[in-house]
């Protein structure tokens, strides 16, 4: 037994060891050099991956390479920020590539590139081939080029729904629905194959708000008629890169060596004389002037699928988040929140949960939301609790509705499997949901529909509460129907049309703060250990396989999204991607 003991301690030890040593060499590895500028430095942008609200720390990252390239939106925004005073930085280069991004975040993007640009100093754009997202952001640039082989195929926006109900009737798999909203259509794809009245009603007027948007604000950069392109739009008018020049959507038809001679044109250097870029991921990386934090705004970062208990990575977990709200509430040196929110929704139970915390921390201090490209169902349900809202124009909102969705699998078992099943109770209804043998009788479906029903009640209470509007007025917005931003605060769902910044500044004005305070990032990064852990524990052969099967098929990703569907849910029709 002693020599067992000691075998363990040995084992331990050694694990203990191990972990010192990799903790070190990934230290020696993860800290940063010291970044040394050129006076004529062109802040190099490559516009590849997926655009989220805060990015992973550097060493999951190192650690999680196969998950993807991720842009970190506020590390993006922050870098051009401070590339526009630094004297070192003449100019941009935006670098075309596969970019997965909302609308508001892209319209954020193209805020702060705006403003670096009325600086005085260039921007010069160029992509291999340009997608219409990666083209709204080069539209704006002094120089576009596109490469002589690239495409670019200006078409008008779409969204694609896919549809499970023909797959669900081969496997005899029943889903039964509950729900309240006539546009509630979250549970379509499951029972229906293609999009009813209603839903395809509010999904075109999303889609042509946003389509109008993003061809207003293409003409003006361009100096050409909003009506001109939409012509050429729906007549595949520009595809090849020869069109586009024609068409002054492109500066020239080039390879990447054009680039180069216009930068060097602007920077006054010889021919010969090499470009020094610096990308912004290491740009961001520079630290930037301490301010005081005795007075501070914190943002609050709300983003993804809403659920309950803890969450997992990509999820907002409503112990977690209130946590975070308590902690942030109870802070003295927190003056004002900003709630910065991109969510479809999820749990009705969470949200409400989080809608407490949120009513309970304005009663203490300003609390302003901050949609970005998604803040529907509970994610809306999130934003009421603040004491002001803003969105952008092309925010996906509203979707007040709730629904439940279970699936009756007990043919699939019986008749395709073999499988049957007994039970043995003290109640008619001891094993509703506990029996997967057995469909819901008639009196269980009315039970579970009056518990939807209840939800969206208290939905509609908590909508009417916070916009000091009475129940009726928002019923008429409500049945589930989603909005653009635009439209969303002509209906008095939202206060005004605005980004982060923006929210930032009217939570300081509500807080009484001048201009000495400083802004903080919420939640926190996580500590080495916990980045290690995470990241070691997330190389495994099950979620590579995963992510590998949702690239290949996109139709798989709502699919997968089902495990979070717990309970009676607040969540945005559909998946919705519009491209």
């Amino acid at each position: 037994m002693k020599r067992f003991f000691q075998q363990v301690l040995i084992v331990v030890v050694g694990i203990f060891a191990s972990l010192v040593f990799l903790t070190g060499v990934l230290l020696l590895f993860a800290r940063p050099s010291q970044l040394r500028l050129a006076d004529a430095t062109v802040l190099r942008i490559a516009l590849h991956g997926r655009v989220v609200e805060q990015g992973p720390a550097a060493l999951m990252s190192f650690l999680n390479e196969d998950q993807g390239e991720v842009i970190d939106l506020l590390a993006l925004k922050g870098a051009i920020k401070h590339a526009e005073e630094d004297k070192k930085i003449k100019g941009i280069y935006l670098e075309a590539g596969a970019l997965t991004a909302g609308w508001a975040s892209l319209e954020e993007i193209r805020e702060a590139l705006l403003s670096f640009k009325s600086t005085g100093k260039f921007i010069v754009a160029y992509g291999e081939s340009y997608t219409q997202k990666t083209y709204y952001l080069a539209s704006l640039a002094d120089e576009i080029v596109l490469h002589p082989m690239g495409i670019f195929p200006l078409r008008g926006l779409s969204k694609t729904v896919f549809f499970y109900k023909a797959l669900l009737d081969k496997l005899e798999v029943a889903p039964q629905i509950f729900r309240v909203g006539r546009y509630k259509s979250a549970v379509e794809p499951f029972v229906r194959q293609d999009m009813s009245q209603a839903s395809r009603h509010q999904s075109m007027l999303l889609l042509k708000a946003i389509d109008d948007h993003f061809f207003h604000k293409v003409a003006a950069a361009r100096k050409l008629k909003q009506a001109s392109l939409k012509k050429m739009a729906d007549t595949l008018a520009v595809v090849l890169p020869q069109d586009a020049c024609r068409a002054k959507l492109v500066s020239q038809v080039g390879h990447f060596d054009a680039v180069e001679a216009w930068i060097k044109t602007k920077l006054a250097v010889d021919k010969e004389a090499v470009v020094n870029y610096v990308s912004y991921e290491a740009y961001a990386s520079l630290k930037q002037p301490a301010s005081s934090a005795a007075r501070q705004v914190a943002v609050l970062i709300a983003e993804g699928v809403i659920v309950d208990g803890e969450g997992k990575e990509g999820t907002i977990g409503s112990k977690a988040l209130a946590s975070q709200i308590r902690a942030l509430r109870d802070d003295d040196t927190v003056k004002a929140i900003v709630l910065r929110i991109n969510s479809p929704g999820g749990s009705a139970l969470a949200s409400d949960v989080l809608w407490k915390e949120l009513v309970l921390t304005k009663a203490k201090k300003p609390v302003v939301a901050s949609m970005s490209d998604v803040a529907a169902s509970g994610g809306y349900y999130l934003a009421v609790a603040c004491d002001h809202i803003l969105a952008h124009p092309t925010t996906v909102t509203g979707s007040i509705g709730i629904f439940g969705l279970f699936f009756d699998v007990h043919a699939l078992l019986r008749n395709r499997l073999g499988i049957t099943t007994d039970v043995v109770k003290t109640g008619s209804s001891a094993d509703l949901l506990n029996n997967p043998g057995r469909s819901f009788t008639t009196h269980e479906k009315a039970v579970v529909q009056r518990v939807v029903d209840k939800g969206y009640d208290t939905f509609l209470a908590r909508v009417a509460q916070g916009r000091k509007l009475d129940k009726e007025a928002i019923a008429r917005v409500a049945s589930g129907r989603v909005w653009s931003g635009q439209a969303a605060q002509k209906k008095g769902l939202v206060d005004e049309l605005g980004g982060l910044e923006d929210a930032i500044w009217v939570a300081a004005e509500r807080a009484a703060l001048e201009e000495d305070y400083v802004v903080s990032y919420w939640p926190k990064p996580q500590t080495l250990f916990e980045q290690i852990v995470e990241g070691l524990l997330d190389k495994t052969e099950r979620g590579a396989a995963l992510r590998a099967l949702q690239a290949s098929f996109p139709g798989f990703k709502p699919m997968q999204e089902l495990r979070y569907m717990t309970g009676v849910q607040a969540r945005l029709p559909y998946c919705i991607e519009i491209d």
